[in-house]
């Protein structure tokens, strides 16, 4: 396993508390129930990242399997986060097309990919008809930072995209045009923000 995946995966498991480890850990459904049960989560934290490291260099794990680790934990978390609401209005004499969502999802990555050289997506559907979008910038000459991303949480089954709060303002626009390209919508960035709460609310 790569360095840096492990520095990513170690940093990613920090930041879990001990009593949801076990539980986002199951979710992400990269280590067995066999080798979990080879962890003592009793003891100091630091020993438990330390063997879930080792479990991890054994399968080999990768830098997608490390961005989904993350993806799981902000689903855990993402009541932390402010999320900007994008309006999907249908084009002038359109109707918005119901796609297949494996098809969105590879679309919308060669799309980024090709406007950017340097840039991770990664996804992860969930049971409520969303699928969760994260993306590590980069830039011409630099690796995509992996901690710094920005996620997109896109309902297929609403008119509704929410894109969390970055430090990298200046993607949103890209962001809102790669959707625009991948679904032939086109998108209307409302002037609130809004909690997860009120985005659970907006979607049902």
């Amino acid at each position: 396993m790569d360095e840096t995946v492990a520095e990513f995966i170690k940093r990613t498991i920090l930041k879990i508390p001990m009593n949801e480890l076990t539980t986002i850990l199951k979710a992400w459904d990269f280590l067995s129930e066999n080798q979990l049960q080879t962890v003592n989560f009793r003891q100091r934290k630091e020993s438990v990242v330390q063997h879930l490291i080792h479990l991890c260099e054994e399968k080999r794990a990768s830098l997608s399997d490390a961005a989904l680790l993350d993806i799981i934990y902000m689903q855990f978390h993402q009541h932390q986060k402010v999320w900007d609401v994008f309006q999907m209005n249908k084009g002038p004499g359109e109707d918005v097309d119901l796609f297949d969502m494996k098809q969105f999802k590879n679309s919308f990555k060669k799309i980024l990919q090709r406007a950017l050289k340097n840039v991770t997506v990664s996804f992860r559907e969930t049971e409520e008809n969303a699928v969760w979008i994260r993306i590590a910038w980069g830039t011409q000459y630099t690796k995509p930072n992996q901690y710094k991303p920005t996620y997109v949480v896109y309902y297929s089954q609403t008119p509704y995209a929410f894109m969390s709060s970055s430090m990298l303002r200046r993607n949103t626009p890209l962001l809102g045009q790669e959707l625009e390209a991948t679904g032939k919508i086109y998108l209307r960035q409302e002037e609130i923000t809004l909690d997860f709460t009120e985005m659970k609310k907006a979607c049902n």
